[in-house]
């Protein structure tokens, strides 16, 4: 291709392209998200909603998969395109796919992602990456662009197919995902002291005689938070204390670039891409037990109607006696005689834990906070990190006292530094969007339920109306995609979800970068007393605004390799008989869950003669059968491919047996799949 080269980033910030001579110029600039397809077209989901519109290949203007984008869009006929004018946020980084030489000696790259581009052709390969073999997994940078195919650099070898983590790190680079930090981060880590001097400690609260505990997963290794709550008098006093990360990453700093770049922290099955690098995340800044560690310290005083009388946050030292884990909690505050004898020196403190611990959830619940009751698998990989097995997670009443004494400290210091009206980054979930509570309304219409759903608690007694009924998983699921997305904000818009005017996420400065530009700020604020604050505030606007991008990136991913584990752990049961439910209904058939959280496609062709979709009751009529959200079902995994499981109907898997053995494949899945799942990071 005898074409100047140029720098991706410059051609798709330009987003230049020929301009059809078809169309009519409509004056209105959209922005949204780029849904590549491969096929030489696009479509752009825009971000006010609103149906997808067709991009024609000559307009693609440089943009990949999942890029956000600006568009003009032109209207002829009643019809509407969008043309690429510029790319604002580049989502696909690096093409990732397979190594292969082509007859006429051209070196490829086989995207995993179709959508991204059809071919990547290797036009050079980066200093210092070596000569990969045919079939591996490797990494392109993309420099220019013709159509859906597209010229580059070859910039990593990830592994052989099949290797250990292959599959993990194909996600991790497709996502733009990296364990190893810069040289210069690494080199201004290596100037943090590793231990607390006399000095470091001076001037701040000393809580080490408390009984201060961690609460985590046994295989955690950045323990941010450590809680102890006391009795004293009729109230109850809450000490919730967070790692001051703030006071090790300073801002602007080489090491605090790199935590804003990355935004947050992601956790794979059995690896993590730290936000922080580990020296920091697992060493100084990590409240492990028995060791002097600097904190941020909310402490509350609740009366025992759960009212917060008072409230305080300070700079702290701490000593943590225990590290402990929510299966061992759960057991002394359940009563368990070895739990407590092992663990005697604190059970006093967690059994007035877990009495606090009720009251809030109590009054948490009577204000209309709902709960959606999401299933969330546990996977098992063995020493070569396969996955044996899929499993859910278990919530124990561990989980929720510490939910709760979590949420109490972001909210008290939401409301705090909202009350002082200085620049602050937030954390906000607003009322469903009309659009989507209208059609939510006339779903359960549908269904025979009167709603109108501009408050929490009508969600939250809709769900306890419907618990335990046929309908149950149905309103659930639809409910959950009715809400609008968590995000962060310099404005206190408060949490719909939660039912509460203020929140923020103050608690897990290791692993969010919200949480330690809050940090930073509280301290800016202890320090100066409030002055000169001002100039805080495009710094929270980017904090907020970025965050909010690398959490969505850090969700999709994390769901990528979910899904491909689970593919994987179902490849060993392929012909396999298995009770599920209908989790979702689109046009092109009905998604089934098993009790583990694995889910397949069953295609709508699969179902029988003449299946009719129907949009708006969310259903699909098959033979006088009708397949909704929660309907029972009897499925064999009739395949796995590219990370997905098919499903067939257990009556009919002779049918599609002949179908496969008669060379006859099953159809391809139209579109991508449609998943929602709920706000984790509450």
């Amino acid at each position: 291709m005898n074409k100047k080269k140029r720098k991706y980033s410059e051609f798709a910030a330009h987003g230049k392209h020929s301009r059809g001579k078809r169309g009519k110029r409509a004056g209105v600039i959209v922005t949204g998200t780029y849904r590549g397809t491969g096929k030489g077209y696009a479509f752009l989901t825009p971000d006010d909603g609103g149906e997808d519109l067709f991009i024609p290949g000559f307009a693609l203007g440089g943009a990949l998969n999942g890029d956000k984008v600006s568009a003009e869009v032109f209207t002829e006929g009643g019809k509407s395109e969008a043309h690429v004018l510029e790319v604002l946020q580049q989502t696909t980084v690096y093409v990732v796919g397979t190594y292969a030489v082509g007859n006429s000696g051209s070196e490829v790259i086989v995207p995993d992602d179709g959508k991204t581009c059809k071919l990547f052709v290797i036009e050079s390969i980066a200093d210092g990456c070596r000569k990969p073999k045919e079939g591996s997994k490797v990494v392109g940078l993309p420099l220019e662009r013709d159509g859906d195919i597209l010229y580059g650099e070859l910039v990593e070898v990830i592994g052989d197919p099949g290797a250990k983590n292959t599959d993990l790190l194909s996600v991790a680079r497709t996502f733009g995902l990296d364990d190893r930090f810069p040289p210069e981060v690494q080199a201004a880590v290596h100037r943090v002291p590793m231990t607390l001097s006399k000095k470091e400690i001076s001037g701040r609260e000393d809580f080490r005689g408390d009984p201060i505990v961690t609460v985590d997963a046994p295989d955690a290794k950045d323990l941010d938070d450590a809680i102890c709550v006391k009795r004293r008098g009729n109230e109850y006093v809450l000490y919730v204390h967070i790692a001051d990360v703030s006071y090790y990453v300073k801002e602007r700093s080489p090491i605090d670039r790199e935590a804003l770049k990355r935004g947050t922290s992601v956790y794979f099955p059995g690896c993590v891409f730290p936000m922080l690098p580990t020296e920091l995340s697992n060493g100084i800044c990590s409240l492990n037990p028995g060791q002097d560690r600097l904190t941020l310290s909310c402490v509350i005083n609740i009366d025992k109607r759960g009212r917060m009388s008072a409230s305080r946050i300070v700079k702290g030292v701490i000593k943590t006696i225990k590290r402990m884990d929510y299966d061992t909690v759960a057991a002394i505050v359940e009563g368990d005689e070895k739990a407590r004898e092992e663990n005697a020196d604190v059970c006093e403190m967690l059994d007035t834990a877990k009495e606090l611990a009720d009251i809030l959830h109590g009054l948490r619940m009577r204000k209309g906070s709902i709960e959606f009751d999401i299933p969330e698998p546990k996977l098992t990989l063995d020493e070569n990190g396969v996955c044996t097995n899929v499993e859910l997670y278990e919530h124990k009443v561990s989980h929720m006292m510490i939910e709760e004494f979590m949420l109490a400290a972001n909210e008290t210091v939401a409301e705090t530094f909202d009350s002082l009206k200085v620049p602050f980054v937030y954390r906000v979930h607003e009322a469903p969007p009309e659009d989507k509570r209208s059609a939510f309304i006339d779903y359960l219409a549908t269904l025979g339920l009167k709603f109108d759903g501009k408050e929490p608690h009508e969600y939250a007694d809709l769900l306890e109306k419907v618990k335990g009924t046929p309908d149950e998983r149905a309103v659930s699921r639809t409910a959950l995609r009715a809400m609008s997305k968590a995000k962060y904000s310099t404005k206190d818009l408060g949490h719909f979800g939660l039912a509460l005017k203020h929140y923020c996420h103050f608690t897990s400065p290791i692993r969010r970068y919200p949480d330690l530009q809050d940090h930073r700020l509280i301290t800016e604020f202890i320090a100066r007393s409030g002055k000169g604050m001002k100039r805080y505030g495009p710094i929270a606007e980017e904090a907020a605004s970025r965050s909010s991008a690398r959490e969505q990136i850090a969700l999709s991913a994390e769901r990528r390799i979910t899904d491909i584990k689970k593919a994987e752990f179902m490849k060993a049961h392929i012909g396999e008989e298995f009770e599920g439910n209908v989790s979702s209904v689109t046009e092109w058939g009905a998604f089934v869950e098993l009790p583990n959280c694995v889910e397949g496609l069953i295609r709508k062709e699969s179902m029988g003669a003449d299946p009719v979709y129907d949009e708006k009751r969310r259903i699909i009529m098959c033979e006088g059968e009708m397949w909704n959200i929660g309907k029972p079902v009897r499925v064999v995994c009739f395949a796995v491919e590219n990370g997905k499981v098919d499903f067939v109907l257990a009556a009919r898997k002779n049918d599609t047996a002949a179908e496969e053995k008669s060379g006859e494949e099953p159809p391809a899945e139209k579109k991508p799949r449609a998943k929602k799942r709920a706000d984790k990071t509450e």
